[in-house]
């Protein structure tokens, strides 16, 4: 599979790059932008989601940012913690994401009139996610693919807490695949779950996922809809 550099354009405030041939067109659009936050990834301080979120309301007639609370308690009782505690941290951190939203939206003013922000629990129940996670969950029966990028990103996100030589216990990695496979939808098809004509996935990085979906030509195996991109926006530091 093919895979070619994006190429990188800068503004005062962040600097970005459409993934694949179709994120170009959806970024060029402007109907969607959606911005992927957890709890277990410090980049996207206040200020650097306040810069993320200007940015993308200049460029987008709608921003929603989705902040993960899928499957934490979980994955914090797999690393020893009592349920008891487990909730109590949780329900901790995600205070503090709702407060870091909470507080970039402050700081862009009117033009946070744009944004929604929601947690991805939210969506689980609803019919759109729904049809797209039922898709995504029988193509990780057979898509080897998809699969193996999946498991790579669990993986990424448990050497974060267990450090480059840890391995991870049986309990830990089914938490982190439950916690990746509920994001999965939204690089397949937001505009399916949220009912936008286009829709454009924000990360600081490509994720294994989106190297896989957005890299370059998949000959067979699980798509992006046409209207679904990737961009990648890191903020200027």
């Amino acid at each position: 599979m093919g895979y070619s550099e994006p190429q990188t354009i800068t503004d005062d405030r962040v600097r970005f790059s459409a993934l694949g041939p179709n994120s170009e067109g959806v970024i060029r659009d402007g109907n969607h932008a959606l911005f992927g936050v957890s709890t277990g990834n410090s980049y996207f301080s206040r200020r650097r989601l306040a810069d993320a979120m200007a940015w993308a309301t200049e460029r987008f007639a709608a921003v929603d940012v989705v902040y993960a609370d899928v499957a934490l308690e979980a994955m914090l009782e797999a690393f020893g913690y009592e349920p008891p505690a487990a909730r109590r941290s949780v329900a901790k951190q995600l205070r503090g994401m709702r407060r870091r939203i909470s507080g970039a939206c402050d700081d862009i003013g009117t033009a946070a009139e744009k944004v929604r922000a929601r947690p991805l629990s939210g969506f689980l129940a609803e019919p759109g996610y729904q049809e797209v996670r039922a898709r995504t969950r029988t193509a990780l029966r057979t898509d080897v693919g998809l699969r193996a990028a999946q498991d790579t990103t669990a993986y990424q996100f448990l050497s974060s807490r267990l450090g480059p030589h840890g391995m991870p216990e049986p309990a830990q990695v089914r938490a982190a695949l439950a916690y990746v496979e509920a994001e999965l939808p939204f690089f397949i098809d937001t505009p399916r779950i949220l009912g936008v004509a286009s829709s454009v996935h924000c990360y600081h990085s490509v994720l294994p996922l989106g190297h896989l979906l957005f890299g370059g030509d998949r000959p067979r195996g699980l798509r992006p809809a046409d209207n679904q991109g990737y961009a990648i926006v890191q903020c200027r530091d």
